[in-house]
């Protein structure tokens, strides 16, 4: 007997050290998964297709303080078990933050409240035993308000579960804003049909959701972003928003592409100058801060914080996440800044939304490289909906003015005096060689497009300004003197022979090629303007614009040094740079009256050249007509 009294103890301990170990967490979610949701299952990772489950909330925005329902449940036809999960509200802005808590369960007996960061804010389970669909009470704090999500983990046998069961946004709101009846919302809207096989691999199709600024846009706030059309895609380089409770104002500020900066502005006219600004910053040790600022029109010090008080605005939430840089703060409805009243409720306000990747020292933001844009219009910040931009049409004719004059007119025009004063002899147009009548006729274009494109720009930005550490404004200032002054010298050009004409051809020649080298510089340098808006890779049409223009100078130039060869007895001495020097020479019949050698292959060259300026010219034309042209 005794043997048999030593066997059995042995079998017990034995029994025990399994139970001990096979141990699935069936009371509940261990405390190491508050954070993350896993449930450490040893060696089992969650799985990759689709999840049988989604969570759905009874309303989309709730009031502090008041509650909702969550329900975890099967999106298709035939219910799924749920075995064990945990289930958290976090905030959209920060995804570790915790928000709210729980009230009650919908099974005592197998379901449980526990608290992981905050008082009873995780629902899990109590038991490993297969539920039906649940539905929880949710309470919003009395001391958030922003975007929330319902996150879980849900398993539905010890070896299978999945992570980052998502609900739809819910947004929480002040206690006057005004809700409407609330509708069921569901993570996961599908038609009804049988549930997947739970190992098959599929990829989620549902699009991410649009961050948080993005939402009541249409319908409960003001927001206007850049560039336009980009509020409905989620996809601003800076936006901003404003949401009016009462006599409360609170703005939202977002910026893309790793900002150094975003900021709002409120303005009486659509320049930048005499604003009230506010700023995100974000500091070298990754803190975020928000400041007020007063700008300048056109002159140092353009921005500064100590003209503006900074009591008028309350920071409430800040990020840096993905490369957004992110602010939600209150601002005062009515406030003095710089002797100015900004009174928000009673007055309308042109808004403004800049961002940039700079700062001019500790004080000040540097310039607006990344976004720079106001609305079309002054507006009430108490109305709702997406505000349109400021027009464009002029900054557009600008470019498109330059592009013509620049690739199109001056390229033809130069081609045509230095290659072809000894082709179509005998002809005329208006009574003068053709080669100069359409010279003249080409460059008085140029001169036309390039002045009337300055007064548009000068218009459209209220007068002279520098585009930061961009020099475009500065060699387009240039560019536009020495066109200007181009025809007046022609006009006043000596006679062919006379002592002062080789002056005359180096500067006529010197000035129109430095004025056509700086005109193309400037466009080039105009692709990385942020109000320009174009696609990086325009500067490869440009490039290949200056390539073929090059390749062309060559060959011409080839085909006047081969024809200078093959000139005997005077026949032909007239080429480009030939009469630089004013030298009279003694022209014979045969020169007068016939064209210089290789005449034809040149017209060829010309035939090819002009279409292919023209395709180059339409190009880029297009791309400024229809910028922004978005992700492309």
């Amino acid at each position: 007997m005794l043997p048999r009294k030593k066997e059995m103890k042995w079998i017990i301990v034995t029994v025990l050290c399994l139970v001990k170990t096979s141990s699935q967490h069936g009371s509940g979610a261990p405390p190491a998964a508050c954070l993350d949701q896993m449930p450490r299952h040893s060696g089992i990772l969650p799985q990759s297709s689709v999840p049988p489950y989604a969570i759905s909330t009874s309303a989309a925005q709730v009031r502090q303080g008041d509650s909702i329902n969550v329900t975890i449940g099967s999106p298709f036809g035939a219910p799924v078990p749920i075995g064990g999960f945990i289930l958290q509200a976090r905030a959209i802005q920060n995804t570790e933050q915790i928000i709210g808590k729980f009230t009650s369960v919908p099974l005592p007996e197998t379901t449980q409240i526990i608290s992981c960061r905050g008082n009873n804010d995780t629902a899990t389970h109590s038991t490993p035993e297969d539920k039906p669909p649940l539905s929880f009470t949710w309470q919003a704090p009395a001391d958030f308000l922003g975007g929330v999500e319902f996150r879980a983990t849900v398993a539905q046998s010890y070896a299978t579960f999945w992570r980052n069961v998502e609900s739809s946004l819910v947004e929480v709101v002040s206690p006057d804003t005004e809700i409407t009846t609330p509708s069921p919302v569901s993570s996961t809207q599908k038609t009804k049909q049988d549930p997947p096989v739970i190992m098959e691999s599929k990829p989620k199709t549902t699009p991410p959701p649009l961050d948080l600024i993005y939402q009541g846009c249409a319908d409960t706030k003001l927001c206007f972003g850049v560039p336009q059309n980009c509020i409905s895609a989620g996809n601003c380089k800076a936006i901003v928003s404003v949401f009016v409770a009462g006599d409360v104002y609170t703005f939202e500020i977002q910026g893309t592409d790793n900002p150094k900066y975003v900021g709002a502005g409120l303005s009486l006219d659509n320049k930048m100058g005499d604003d009230s600004a506010m700023e995100c910053v974000r500091n070298e040790n990754g803190r975020v801060n928000l400041y007020t600022s007063w700008t300048y029109p056109k002159a140092e010090p353009y921005v500064k914080r100590s003209d503006s008080p900074q009591d008028i605005v309350q920071l409430l939430e800040s990020s840096t996440i993905d490369g957004k840089l992110y602010c939600k703060f209150k601002r005062d409805a009515v406030s003095v800044v710089k002797g100015q009243t900004f009174d928000l409720a009673n007055n309308k306000y042109y808004l403004m939304a800049v961002s940039g990747d700079s700062m001019k020292d500790a004080e000040r933001v540097g310039f607006h490289t990344l976004a720079y844009e106001s609305t079309g219009e002054p507006l009430s910040l108490a109305s709702v909906g997406a505000a349109a931009g400021s027009s464009k049409l002029l900054l557009k004719l600008h470019g498109s003015f330059m592009l013509i004059a620049w690739i199109g007119t001056a390229s033809l025009g130069i081609v045509l005096a230095r290659y072809f004063r000894k082709t179509w002899v005998g002809k005329t147009l208006g009574g003068k060689d053709i080669w100069f009548a359409n010279h003249r006729i080409l460059m008085a274009a140029t001169w036309l497009l390039t002045v009337v494109g300055f007064i548009l720009i000068l218009v459209e930005v209220g007068g002279f300004a520098t585009t930061g550490d961009n020099p475009h404004a500065i060699t387009g200032l240039v560019t536009v003197i020495l066109c200007f002054i181009q025809p007046i010298g022609a006009y006043f050009r000596p006679h062919p022979g006379t002592q002062k004409r080789p002056i005359f051809n180096w500067a006529h020649w010197l000035l129109g090629n430095a004025a056509h080298i700086l005109g193309i510089t400037t466009i080039f340098f105009a692709v990385y303007l942020q109000k320009a808006e174009l696609p990086p890779w325009t500067v490869f049409i440009l490039a290949a614009f200056v390539v073929f223009h090059v390749i062309m100078h060559i060959i011409l130039s080839l085909t006047v040094c081969v024809s200078e060869g093959r000139i005997s007895n005077g026949r032909v001495n007239s080429f480009p740079m030939k009469d630089m020097l004013g030298h009279s020479r003694q022209v014979s019949a045969v020169d007068r009256s016939s064209d210089a050698p290789f005449a034809s292959f040149r017209k060829h060259l010309l035939g090819v050249y002009a279409p292919i300026i023209l395709i180059f010219v339409v190009a880029v034309v297009c791309l400024v007509a229809l910028a922004p042209l978005g992700d492309l």
